[in-house]
């Protein structure tokens, strides 16, 4: 074998040990206190005094709004409201963004008991002034298509470590089966059409890495063991995730429903914030064990749980030694010099020659984004890795930009071809630029990762998402390599021998 490609293997073969293929991602900073998440169906929540199938008093809407306030929350999904109006009586503007379900209103129809025309039902979502978040579009599928149904409300927490995507539901009511699918209960029928529209929401967004939280009125006992839905909502293709469920290990506050339908579920990838014991039942001022109908202000009390970002987490051995150990920069520089030394015999070739090159953990060492994850317990998702890449702030793996100089020393070129996207070429271009890589144009070429990429795999000749790069800029048909900067073309637009890969 080549000598040169030997000392690349064992190059390679290092770093992988060194590294030890660990997900990371860089995390904005977290806020200055935990969060609370509620959940409540407030019962016919209408704009008016006496209106709707619950006609309240002004002194009912007091004491709504003096109960709101006890719960201490942060974001609250709220059921059965008929309009922003109706949300800012318990919880005013002065301290709540409102975020109400965009679906048009259903027709009206009579209260039972009352006689009275109801008001609307819809799904909301207030937070909490000074919580930063994206409003998101609601989440329209689970109705069905049908119009007496309610749409979920997303909001997109932006503040916290990593960006939570929170929803709140609001079910069909009137199947109460642990196995939904067994039942000719029409309503169950309904509830069968909504349930694996939830389900793929929560998977898309496990695939994703993707945190979430789903908070609201299920209709459904899904604490109740051997339930249906918690047993889909709980499992990705057989394999159980971490989902967890505030209602798990309480019941419910109505006197006559002590089975709970209102819960909390927090996706795998917000478990490290979770607050196992922060689960609560707000009981409207009485004990679960007095506490009578006439107590409640309305049918349901509010669920909560805590999530907090200011936990410690220990920072991983792996990371530890990698910042620390003197063996780190005394392997990855002697790995380098003897790649340095190799890379001479090239020195006379008359021919132009490449080197194919990966940037993280090769040229670029991420360890402090490392860092901060550990630090945060937190799992990788792929906007808080471009936020990283973006900060253009990681540093050089020892010995790499000798290595790099001795290629180009030598007559040689390199090619970066990195699982970066594409998109974020010019951030990692820069980030080498300020650590003094000797590169322009002319003699480095880097291509992040496209689509057209993994499309190839499986072509002939493209195993991996690298191949089709690697063949293009060999061949002499990289025009990534010259398309933005034209000077480069002489340079890019011929066929290379390719002399050692890095990576």
């Amino acid at each position: 074998m080549n000598t040169a490609l030997l000392y690349a293997r064992y190059l390679l073969l290092a770093l992988l040990f060194l590294f030890n293929n660990k997900e990371m991602v860089f995390a904005q900073n977290a806020p200055g206190s935990d969060l609370r998440f509620v959940t409540w169906n407030v019962e016919h929540l209408a704009e008016n005094n006496g209106e709707g199938c619950v006609a309240r008093t002004e002194a009912d809407y007091t004491r709504l709004r003096s109960f709101a306030a006890t719960l201490e929350a942060d974001v609250v999904a709220l059921q059965e409201v008929e309009s922003a109006k109706a949300v800012a009586r318990v919880f005013p503007e002065s301290e709540w963004e409102i975020v109400l379900s965009d679906r048009p209103n259903s027709g009206s129809y009579e209260c039972r008991g009352s006689g009275r025309p109801s008001t609307q039902q819809k799904v909301a979502m207030v937070v909490r002034k000074g919580i930063a978040f994206e409003r998101r579009a609601s989440f329209k599928e689970l109705a069905i298509g049908n119009p007496g149904l309610r749409y979920g409300v997303i909001v997109r927490l932006t503040g916290t470590p990593e960006p939570i995507d929170v929803m709140a539901v609001h079910l069909k009511s009137g199947c109460f089966v642990d196995n939904y699918a067994t039942s000719d209960n029409r309503n169950c029928e309904t509830f069968e059409e909504q349930a694996p529209i939830l389900d793929e929401w929560v998977e898309t967004n496990i695939s994703n890495n993707q945190a979430f939280v789903i908070l609201g009125d299920f209709n459904h006992r899904i604490a109740n063991p051997n339930n249906l839905l918690w047993s889909q909502l709980s499992e990705v293709d057989g394999e159980s995730i971490n989902l967890s469920n505030s209602m798990s290990d309480l019941r419910g506050c109505h006197p006559r429903y002590p089975a709970p339908i209102d819960h909390v579920l927090v996706g795998p990838s917000a478990s490290a914030y979770y607050d196992s014991g922060s689960e609560q039942v707000h009981y409207f001022g009485k004990t679960p064990d007095t506490m009578t109908e006439d107590d409640m202000l309305s049918d349901h009390c509010p669920v909560s749980v805590d999530l907090r970002f200011n936990q410690d987490f220990p920072v991983s051995s792996a990371v530890t030694w990698t910042q620390e150990s003197a063996e780190y920069e005394l392997i990855t520089s002697y790995l380098y010099k003897k790649g340095s030394e190799a890379i001479q015999k090239y020195a006379s070739n008359s021919e132009s020659w490449v080197v194919f090159m990966d940037v993280d953990e090769t040229l670029l060492d991420n360890s402090e984004y490392n860092k901060r994850r550990d630090q945060l317990g937190l799992g990788f998702s792929s906007d808080s890795w471009a936020d990283w890449v973006q900060e253009e702030s990681a540093t050089a793996i020892p010995g790499s930009k000798d290595f790099v100089s001795a290629v180009l020393s030598a007559g040689g070129q390199i090619a970066l071809i990195t699982n970066r996207d594409r998109s974020l070429d010019n951030y990692t271009w820069n980030n080498l630029l300020q650590l003094g890589f000797p590169i322009n144009r002319s003699n480095t070429c880097i291509i992040g990762r496209a689509q057209a990429d993994r499309d190839a795999v499986g072509k002939d000749g493209i195993v991996n998402d690298k191949d089709l790069r690697r063949t293009n800029v060999a061949g002499g048909m990289a025009e990534n390599c010259w398309a933005q900067h034209p000077g480069a073309k002489s340079a890019w637009n011929q066929k290379l021998n390719v002399v050692m890969q890095v990576g």
